[in-house]
Formats: structure tokens, sequence, C-alpha cells
């Protein structure tokens, strides 16, 4: 049988991994405030930040994705630990 905080593992190793938005973040604020790039043309700064973007919007929908389907099979768990606890003779 599946160790239950084998469940909470799994969903710590997903939120972790959600933090590569936070990332994406990061790197476009620096780009944006920092005075190194100050010269930088809108053109090229424009497009920068439609890349980020694009690449954060990507992530949030593949964590989103990956995140209803570790709900779903938590749930299956769930019931299935119920289910066996529930025919155990008294």
């Amino acid at each position: 049988m599946i160790e239950n905080d084998t469940i909470f593992d799994l969903e710590q190793q997903l939120l972790d991994c959600w933090k590569v938005t936070d990332d994406i973040d990061l790197i476009t604020t620096h780009f944006v405030d920092d005075p190194k790039w100050e010269g930088m043309s809108v053109e090229l700064a424009d497009a920068l930040m439609n890349k980020y973007f694009a690449i954060k919007e990507l992530y949030e929908l593949k964590f989103s994705r990956c995140w209803s389907t570790f709900e779903k099979h938590t749930q299956d768990y769930h019931a299935y630990r119920k289910a066996c606890t529930d025919q155990k003779p008294l």
C-alpha cells in the first residue's frame, strides 16, 4: 500500500515546481528595473517581456493541469483508503 506521506511529498514537489513562474517574474523585473538595461531599445524590451510572459503563461497552464490531475488522484486515493478501512471486520 502507498504510504500516506507520499501524497504530501508529491504535493510539495508540485508546489516547488510551480515556483518557476515566480522566477520568471523575477527575471522580468530584473530587465525592467536594473539600471544596466536602461539603454535597451523599446522594441527589444517589448520582445523580451512578451517572451517571458508567454513562457509564464505556458507553465501556469502546465502546472494547473498537473495540479488538477494530482487532486483527482488524491481524491481517488482517499476514497480507496476509506473503502479499505470500511471493509475491515470489527
